[in-house]
């Protein structure tokens, strides 16, 4: 092939290459809130962190999931006001030296050092959403502190919601926002997420994860050196809320020093299923029973009766709220319910 023909051969092919590209659909990705949507959801992390102590592995397991009820309670412009329940806890922890099988459901529970995790429940939190993922004006229970073991309420939001790009991006493009992360007892570290497109329609946004963070930043013990850490997963966005419907996210590190140690976490968060374990307490209804104390759907929680009728209940919890009550509080809670339907 003599140069000339190599040369338009070349034109050609690079001419198609930028075609092909120029032809990509770019998509403007924003969220499209409605208002009065309610997605209810259950977060879930499993952590296993293994440390090597001489000729034995001290081996400790915890799961942690978090009941959570959001709301898009108005839209003005492009940002939308959100407000989060936490409706309730379940924390399992198991170590040689330490058991934790806590359910905030369960009134006999006891959540022993995780007690801020019992603060949680039933607290509400708000915040202003952008239309592109920016949480803003965030307002926090009162009272509640994640020094009394609870998590960081603030950063864990800034960790769910996903910030869109400002241009459009086709399928395959990528972008990458920074983010703080908690790691506990290591501290915080500065983290780069990247995302990629992955499919987009008018309901769901698909995306990849990876995160990489930035080592040197992390508190570890004397001679300990963190050799490797990874973090990849996958969320599907509903864009009515800005939030996702589903994730999944796998991480691991490795550290080396006087005691090799190995952490695999996993997050996961899935829409909410109703117990279908529980008992029937009556025939179906077009209206759901909603909780007199909480104000959740109460199909299939446990009731009582009060004044000729059937209040519900959606956890043993506040049941036993309504229990502690006297009579005047008990017809203040039902007129609260009625004025709020």
């Amino acid at each position: 092939m003599n140069t000339a023909r190599f040369l338009s051969l070349a034109l050609v092919l690079t001419a198609a290459a930028h075609a092909q590209e120029q032809g990509k659909t770019k998509h403007l990705l924003r969220f499209d809130f409605k208002p009065g949507t309610v997605a209810k959801q259950v977060m879930t992390q499993d952590m296993t962190m293994t440390m090597a102590m001489g000729a034995e592995d001290l081996v400790t397991k915890m799961t942690m999931s978090m009941f959570q009820t959001y709301t898009v309670q108005s839209v003005e412009g492009d940002k939308a006001a959100i407000e989060q329940k936490i409706t309730r806890v379940k924390a399992v922890m198991d170590n040689p030296m330490m058991q934790v099988d806590y359910d905030s459901s369960d009134e006999d529970s006891d959540p022993g050092m995780l007690e801020g995790l019992a603060d949680l429940v039933d607290s509400t939190i708000r915040m202003k959403l952008s239309n592109r993922g920016k949480p803003s004006d965030v307002k926090l229970p009162e009272g509640l502190s994640e020094d009394a073991g609870g998590p960081d309420l603030e950063q864990m939001i800034s960790q769910v919601v996903t910030a869109l790009p400002e241009e459009p991006v086709a399928i395959g493009d990528t972008w990458t926002v920074d983010q703080n992360m908690a790691m506990g007892q290591m501290g915080d570290t500065s983290t780069k997420v990247t995302y990629k497109l992955i499919a987009v329609s008018d309901a769901e946004i698909v995306l990849e994860q990876s995160l990489k963070m930035d080592l040197s930043t992390m508190e570890v013990p004397p001679g300990m050196e963190i050799k490797d850490a990874t973090a990849n997963g996958k969320i599907v966005i509903d864009r009515r809320t800005g939030l996702p419907k589903t994730s999944d996210l796998d991480m691991t590190m490795k550290m080396d020093g006087p005691m090799a140690m190995e952490m695999a976490l996993k997050v996961s968060l899935k829409p909410a299923q109703a117990d279908k374990s529980a008992p029937v307490t009556g025939p179906k209804k077009d209206t759901p029973m909603l909780c007199v104390i909480s104000g959740e759907d109460a199909e299939g929680g446990p009731t009582a009766t009060f004044g000729g009728q059937t209040v519900g209940f959606c956890c043993k919890r506040c049941k036993a709220k309504w229990d502690k009550m006297d009579d005047a509080g008990r017809k203040q809670a039902i007129a609260k319910l009625g004025a709020g339907k």
